[in-house]
């Protein structure tokens, strides 16, 4: 697998990062720097990953996604496009946007039994302009790890990029898979090489290693809101498929 270099961004935005887009890419970010720190230790592919890291072959990638529940289709009745929302996401604070200036589909309205109902859809290309103006480790400035491309998953999505191997002098291609758990969290699976999926490793250190960037950045969207039209809408789902990332709010 060959996955191309990502372009570095001349200036990136100093925006807070409080829109719904970048709370959902911190959560892939944060697995994705947190597994690439695991890497660093072996800092090799394929069997040397093995025999040195611990990982283990878990079978292939594909599999993972291969018997996922399609999503529901989520309709919003009488919906419209609000000229302003407040996004709310706990700790990281608040901030106001006109949602014509962001990189997603905003929607408010109602459900069929007339309950507020809110559904913001990004795409694999809006994740990644999202991750690139907030983040060096998608804007290709980081000097170890760098994500060039979200692949939405049904049920997940897998963070390609690189990880630098300073004992061979080079990059390393590699994806953090990462699924959706209960409708609501990310949880990292495993590390995807050419293909073939590696398990984590059984090391007490590197699970609590990865299971502290699952819950920073899971806490985070779960205290995800939006205000729009004097009504809040607060994270109910999150569904993903081939070409969506959906947070469904009520």
């Amino acid at each position: 697998m060959r996955v191309p270099h990502p372009q570095p961004v001349k200036r990136r935005s100093r925006l807070p990062a409080f829109a719904c887009g970048c709370v959902v890419t911190l959560v892939m970010v944060a697995a994705v720097m947190v597994v690439g720190l695991v890497l660093l230790g072996p800092s090799l592919p394929g069997l040397a990953l093995q025999i040195f890291g611990g990982f283990s072959p878990a079978g292939n990638t594909n599999d993972v996604f291969a018997e996922v529940t399609p999503p529901p289709v989520v309709e919003v009745q009488n919906a419209v496009v609000p000229q302003e929302v407040v996004i709310q996401a706990g700790d990281l604070g608040s901030q106001t946007i006109n949602p014509a200036d962001v990189n997603a589909d905003v929607l408010v309205g109602s459900s069929d039994t007339g309950a507020p109902l809110a559904t913001v859809t990004f795409g694999e290309a809006d994740l990644l302009l999202l991750c690139q103006q907030r983040s060096d480790v998608c804007a290709g400035t980081n000097p170890q790890f760098r994500v060039s491309q979200f692949d939405l998953r049904p049920g997940g999505v897998v963070a390609y990029g690189e990880a630098y191997v300073p004992q061979l002098n080079r990059w390393q291609a590699l994806g953090v898979v990462m699924q959706l758990e209960n409708s609501r969290q990310f949880r990292v699976v495993g590390i995807d090489i050419n293909g073939q999926l590696f398990a984590t490793p059984p090391d007490p250190n590197i699970q609590q290693l990865v299971a502290q960037a699952e819950q920073v950045g899971n806490d985070t969207l779960t205290q995800l809101a939006i205000s729009a039209g004097g009504t809040t809408y607060t994270l109910s789902e999150v569904y993903a498929d081939d070409n969506n990332l959906t947070l469904v709010l009520r």
